[in-house]
């Protein structure tokens, strides 16, 4: 007869299943292209959340940098794709001051974040990646 698991184990696989399940849901925006990059309303939606979250207080008001770095430009540490920033917005970057926002921004507000970013972009065209 095979050993009977304790009530105790089973909690502790449950519960790491649950936090993979977390993960994954974290990551379930990440994967995808911003479905606001351009629209206008979206993008005024997104500078009021940017306004509203003080993301300005770090990265400036029209993200141009200040503590945080410039996100208008085309120089970046990581490749800036949507998937990249918005993994960036929800879950922070470890090492720095950036914190993550998933518990108070849900996906389409974050979404809408970066679309008030990218509309803000001065750098190379041809160095666009999303």
């Amino acid at each position: 007869m095979p050993p009977r698991r304790s009530s105790r184990s089973l909690i502790g696989l449950l519960a790491l299943v649950a936090g993979v399940v977390g993960e994954f849901a974290a990551e379930a925006g990440a994967g995808e292209r911003n479905p606001y990059t351009g629209d206008q309303a979206a993008i005024a939606d997104g500078a009021k959340l940017w306004a509203e979250t003080g993301c300005y207080s770090c990265h400036g008001e029209n993200a141009e940098g200040a503590v945080g770095p410039d996100l208008t430009d085309d120089q970046w540490v990581y490749r800036p794709t949507d998937a990249t920033l918005f993994r960036t917005i929800a879950k922070g970057r470890s090492g720095t001051n950036m914190v993550g926002w998933s518990g108070s921004l849900d996906d389409d507000e974050i979404w809408k974040i970066i679309a008030f970013i990218r509309s803000r972009y001065r750098g190379d065209p041809d160095k666009v990646t999303w």
